[in-house]
Formats: structure tokens, sequence, C-alpha cells
């Protein structure tokens, strides 16, 4: 294959004051001999094959959103960011294997105890949107929306600092799957819910 060659643009705007940030981000790339892998429409084992193939192609996409925390409640943080990213060839057929657009929101606290420091308490909802813009031999893929939570601090143990952290993924235990998942064509699901536990201890 030949070596890609690519030409890119961004732009990056941003307001931010104490309580609120505002901002935008985009980019257009043009890459020629753009290598990328694409099914074939073939299958192997019941499992379908994949090529690599090369092209002249475009990128563009870029992300927008905003983080709050309004005075006097300096505590509570809204964050929103909404990501998208659109993937072509020259002749204006869509590339394979490109993410769905995807809107996350999420709501922070931040407390301060006699026993804790830097606590923080979270609650997420990431929303991937349908993505009908495919590849040829590939499929459209139905969107979902993923529940998280989870909460942290550091507490001192001994004279020596531990910072303990829980979270949870998919609290729902929605069934989905992505459309960059290799497993797709076989029904597997992505995974479900899951707890995370973890401890850092700092001697």
């Amino acid at each position: 294959m030949k070596s890609e060659q690519n030409f890119q643009a961004d732009l990056s705007l941003e307001f931010q004051n104490e309580h609120l940030e505002l901002f935008a981000n985009g980019f257009y790339n043009k890459i020629n001999n753009y290598i990328f892998l694409s099914p074939d429409g073939s299958f192997v084992n019941d499992d379908p094959v994949f090529l690599y193939l090369q092209d002249d192609a475009y990128l563009y996409g870029g992300e927008f959103g905003f983080h709050l925390h309004p005075h006097p409640i300096d505590w509570l943080h809204f964050e929103s960011s909404f990501e998208m990213v659109t993937g072509k060839l020259d002749d204006d057929s869509y590339l394979p294997l490109i993410p769905a657009n995807t809107l996350t929101n999420m709501v922070r606290i931040e407390f301060e105890k006699n026993w804790i420091q830097d606590g923080y308490a979270f609650v997420k909802l990431l929303t991937a949107f349908d993505q009908n813009n495919v590849g040829d031999f590939e499929t459209a893929t139905d969107g979902y929306s993923l529940l998280s939570a989870g909460l942290g601090g550091s507490f001192e143990v001994f004279n020596n600092d531990v910072q303990v952290t829980i979270s949870g993924t998919n609290l729902t235990n929605k069934t989905y799957i992505s459309h960059l998942s290799r497993l797709k064509t076989d029904g597997i699901y992505n995974i479900g819910r899951s707890i995370n536990l973890g401890f850092i201890f700092k001697l």
C-alpha cells in the first residue's frame, strides 16, 4: 500500500468565566491513500471477513458543550457535551466503522468533610444515537443510553492517604451493541452492568 498523506484543519472556540465554560471544537481532515478496515460481505465459519482497503477520504466533525457550576453553590457541576464524526470516500459514500454521534450529560457534586477530602459523587447519562451512515456490507446500528454513577474521596489511615472510588456503568443493564463491535454480526451484546471498586494507598 502507498503511504497516507493528510491535511487537517482545526477550529477551537472557548468562553470561560468563574462559573461557566462554553466550548466548540471542529475539524476537517483530508486523507489521500487512506487505509481502512471494511467488511467485504463474505463469511468464513460464519464470521464476517474484513479487508484492509485504501482510497482517498475525508473526515469531519467536532465536539461542543458546556460546564456550569453556579454561584453560590459552587460544589454543584452540570456538564454536557455532544460529539460527532462523519467519514466519507471521495465518491461521497460513507466509510465503514465510524462511531455514532454521542451526547453525554453529567451532574457532579464535590464535598469536604472532617474525615474525607476531595470527595465527589456523580451521575452520568451517555446517549449514542442511531448510526445509519454505513459503508458497503455494513448494517445500521440502533442507538442506546447508558446510565453510570460513582463516588469517591480520600481518607487518612495511620497518617497515610487512601483514595477510594466506587463506580457503576450501565446500571440499568441495558442490552446494546456498539456500532464498532466486531461481534455485532454474531448478535453478541456489549458488556452489561458492572461495578468497580478502587483503592490507592499513598505511603
